[in-house]
């Protein structure tokens, strides 16, 4: 067997593997090939097989938005190679007949889009993505937030200010104050308050404050998108956060100017 058979036998194998419709002796045939080092699994294959998993519907027949298809077409171009007969042709080999298959059209576009998006994030700079500080993110974004937060009574001397952006959705708080906290016993959570997304404030993430740090700058790690924040309210809560807080203890509130 010449090594573009071996490669060719092994990418059918891999992709019946990954799909789950291999026999007993094709698994052990696998196996074997999996062992040479020449045989390499793409993992790009994976994700694919992994957006494949999405129930669509079988009866659509629209035709693709012409950016769309051109969007999809520039994301594709990293697994398209030109044969001789100038036909296009999806690496591995076993893509083109996934390709083909009307029932997967939008699932591959799905991917493909997902492909085409993690690009654009690789290349754009971190610099580019994210502030990084307070002050950067108020020199960089035209849309930011900037509130005062209000200790409860218990909380009373410490002071402090949060910064938002919708657009970068970046954030960070400025507290000063803020007694030190025991991780192993309780932390700090910050939620986010957006009544256009939910009536549930959103996490904004588990925080500590050392002993003696003065002033502390907590950046915001919202895990959902926001886009009309109200306010900004800070808890104290068992270790590791919680999901809903029951707000026993409210530290702070900062409201949206």
């Amino acid at each position: 067997m010449t090594n573009q058979e071996l490669m060719n036998r092994f990418e059918e194998l891999e992709a019946g593997r990954i799909f789950g419709d291999l026999e007993a002796d094709e698994i052990r045939e696998w196996e074997e090939l999996s062992k040479d080092p020449r045989c390499q699994g793409d993992p790009s294959l994976e994700l694919l097989a992994t957006a494949l998993d999405i129930d669509f519907d079988e009866e659509c027949d629209e035709e693709l938005p012409a950016s769309l298809r051109k969007a999809l077409e520039e994301g594709m171009k990293p697994f398209v190679v030109a044969e001789a007969t100038d036909d296009k042709v999806i690496r591995p080999s076993i893509w083109k007949k996934i390709f083909s298959d009307t029932e997967t059209a939008w699932a591959v576009a799905a991917v493909c889009l997902l492909l085409l998006v993690a690009q654009m994030f690789v290349d754009e700079s971190p610099e580019k993505r994210f502030a990084g500080s307070p002050e950067a993110l108020v020199a960089q974004a035209d849309d930011v937030i900037q509130s005062k937060f209000g200790g409860t009574e218990a909380f009373g001397q410490m002071s402090g200010e949060v910064v938002w952006s919708d657009e970068l959705q970046e954030g960070y708080m400025t507290l000063t104050n803020l007694p030190a906290n025991d991780p192993t016993l309780k932390q700090y959570q910050l939620w986010i308050v957006d009544p256009d997304r939910d009536e549930k404030p959103v996490d904004g993430g588990v925080f500590d404050i050392p002993a003696d740090s003065g002033t502390a700058i907590i950046p915001i790690r919202n895990p959902l998108v926001v886009r009309n924040p109200q306010a900004f309210v800070i808890t104290l809560e068992q270790p590791g956060g919680v999901v809903v807080s029951k707000q026993e203890v409210v530290v702070a509130l900062a409201t949206a100017s």
